[in-house]
């Protein structure tokens, strides 16, 4: 029988330890980071991009999970499929009343909400919808439906006046849909959380469609961390045509956020990620 001397055995085991406590950093930096953006080719999807090679650059290998906008991002987030997401600020917003808290890193600008009617209408602001209109948001999943629906939640909660305009149908369909759906009378409105200069938005003043009036005092009233949820502002938006119109929108920010299990956990890594957001 093999015997092994006792002193041999115990440097072996003490060998062994040492050789695991030494990889334990190695395991944790080379745990791959998911950074959920927007659709590919977006302005999130450009940061999430800079994001993953500042990451690399600093030892923590990323990937990028393309999802349809805030609201998916921020659901990623919560449910472990992401350590770190570009959102609006109303995305932080609703997961945080689900329970679901997060630790913004840095500042990603802001876009506006803008309400625009096609051709011809006689509607010039919100509260010319109604129970008998629809409102085109975008799809779902997407800042644009999670704007609208954060709306309609303000406007028929305790705290609101349920005004008729929350009344109006959301519908869920690609913006390219837009023009064909407002000519049968399927929709009456766009609602659109963009940068002013967007393509998108571009594309349906191009068109003839007009930038309506997006206003209501129990929007301008919500709070979150103690400050305006949404800032109401008079938008200047530019036409194709090389003029600028007028009209009240809100601002919508952004932020790159983490949850808080990342925000809390290794320190080291918080500090990386924290850098590579910038």
């Amino acid at each position: 029988m093999l015997r092994i001397p006792l002193h041999s055995f115990f440097t072996y085991v003490i060998g062994v330890a040492l050789l695991l406590w030494a990889l334990l950093p190695m395991t944790a930096s080379a745990e791959a980071l998911t950074i959920a953006s927007g659709k590919p080719g977006g302005g999130y999807d450009r940061r999430a991009i800079q994001i993953e090679q500042r990451l690399e650059q600093r030892g923590i290998e990323a990937q990028i999970l393309n999802l349809n906008g805030s609201d998916e991002i921020s659901l990623a987030l919560c449910a472990g499929r992401a350590g770190l997401g570009i959102m609006q600020i109303d995305a932080i917003y609703a997961r945080s009343l689900e329970g679901c808290q997060m630790k913004a890193v840095a500042s990603y600008g802001a876009e506006v909400a803008l309400l625009l009617f096609p051709p011809r209408s006689p509607n010039d602001e919100l509260s010319d919808l109604g129970p008998g209109s629809a409102v085109l948001v975008d799809t779902i999943g997407s800042g644009s439906d999670l704007f609208w629906r954060t709306l309609v939640k303000i406007e028929t909660g305790e705290n609101g006046s349920g005004d008729a305009w929350a009344q109006a149908r959301a519908v869920n369909d690609p913006l390219e849909l837009a023009n064909a759906s407002a000519e049968m009378g399927e929709i009456h409105a766009v609602l659109l959380v963009r940068k002013a200069e967007s393509a998108d938005v571009q594309a349906l003043l191009g068109q003839g469609w007009t930038l309506g009036e997006l206003w209501d005092r129990n929007i301008d009233d919500l709070e979150f961390n103690g400050g305006q949820l949404y800032l109401s502002e008079k938008q200047t938006v530019p036409t194709p045509g090389g003029k600028t119109v007028k009209a009240w929108g809100y601002t919508v920010r952004s932020f790159i956020a983490v949850p808080r299990a990342v925000a809390d956990g290794d320190r080291q890594r918080f500090a990386a990620i924290t850098a590579a957001a910038q």
